[in-house]
C-alpha cells in the first residue's frame, strides 16, 4: 500500500487557495464596477409609470388622427442651424406660434424644445441652438394640443421634407 503522504506546508502556500481568493476577488471588483458605470450613466429612457405612458400614447394617437382629419401636412427645410417650415395644404385661422420638439433617439440632452413663430408670409421660422445632424424626430402641434404631427428624419436633408401625420388605424 501506498502512504498517504502529509501536506503540512502553511495555507497561503497552495494554489487552490489563491485561486478561490481570486475568482471571489474577480466577481465583487466586476460588480462594483458595474455599479459605478450604472451610477454615472444613468438610463432615461425607463418609465416608473406605465399605465399613464399607455394612456398618453392613446392621447397622442387621437390628436395625430385629428391632424389626419383636417389634413395638416407641413413642408420644412433645414438648413445648417435654421429651422422654415409651413403648412402645404390645410392652415388655420390663427396663425399662432407652433411648439416643436426635436427629439434625439437615444440622448435626451440633445433634444430641442421651440416655440416658432410665424412670419407673416406664410413661413414659420426659428434658429435652432446649434446645427443638427443625423436621426431625428420632429414634433409639431400647436400650443392648445388639439392635433399634432410627428415626422421621423435624417440631416443632412437637401430637399424640402414633406412632414405627414402618420394613419395609426385610429
Amino acid at each position: 500500500m501506498q502512504a498517504q503522504v502529509q501536506d503540512n506546508a502553511p495555507w497561503y502556500k497552495h494554489f487552490w487557495v489563491w485561486w478561490l481568493i481570486g475568482a471571489k476577488v474577480a466577481v465583487i471588483s466586476a460588480c462594483v464596477a458595474t455599479a459605478i458605470l450604472i451610477y454615472n450613466n444613468p438610463t432615461s429612457m425607463v418609465v416608473d409609470d406605465y399605465y399613464n405612458e399607455g394612456r398618453a400614447i392613446n392621447l397622442q394617437l387621437n390628436r395625430e388622427a385629428r391632424a389626419i382629419e383636417l389634413g395638416i401636412a407641413f413642408e420644412a427645410f433645414f438648413n445648417g442651424d435654421e429651422l422654415a417650415f409651413r403648412f402645404t395644404e390645410f392652415e388655420p385661422e390663427q396663425r399662432t406660434a407652433l411648439h416643436v420638439v426635436l427629439y434625439h433617439p437615444t440622448l435626451d440632452a440633445k433634444d430641442i424644445d421651440l416655440r416658432v413663430p410665424h412670419a407673416g408670409d406664410g413661413w414659420y421660422r426659428t434658429t435652432l441652438p446649434r446645427e443638427i445632424s443625423g436621426h431625428w424626430r420632429i414634433i409639431i402641434e400647436p400650443y392648445d394640443q388639439t392635433w399634432r404631427v410627428a415626422h421621423n428624419f435624417q440631416l443632412p436633408h437637401v430637399d424640402a421634407l414633406l412632414l405627414e401625420p402618420v394613419n395609426y388605424g385610429i
